[in-house]
């Protein structure tokens, strides 16, 4: 699987899944055990279930509540949290 492929990763019931534009696998890894390996690449942490591949980004609203909304090139939103909000926008140079 090539990391360019995955949209976002997500821990569900303590068993995390990769997300691809028509897939979902599942891997042994834990969220914070992937987030360590894709050091240095695009993916940035959304909230404490998931990791998404900023690359694969098309929009980003504001939410309620000081969160964001991101929406992903395969048609699915994902929620930044308001901890994870300000690294979303350091990013984007706000």
């Amino acid at each position: 699987l090539d990391v360019d492929d995955v949209c976002y990763a997500e821990t569900v019931d303590g068993r995390t899944f990769l997300y691809t534009a028509d897939a979902v696998l599942e891997t042994p890894l834990r969220l914070y055990e992937l987030e360590e390996k894709l050091t240095g690449t695009e993916f940035v942490r959304a909230s404490k279930q998931m990791l998404v591949n900023f690359d694969r980004v098309e929009a980003i609203r504001p939410a309620l509540n000081a969160r964001l909304q991101l929406l992903l090139d395969n048609g699915e939103s994902a929620i930044v949290s308001r901890q994870y909000a300000p690294a979303i926008k350091r990013k984007l140079g706000l």
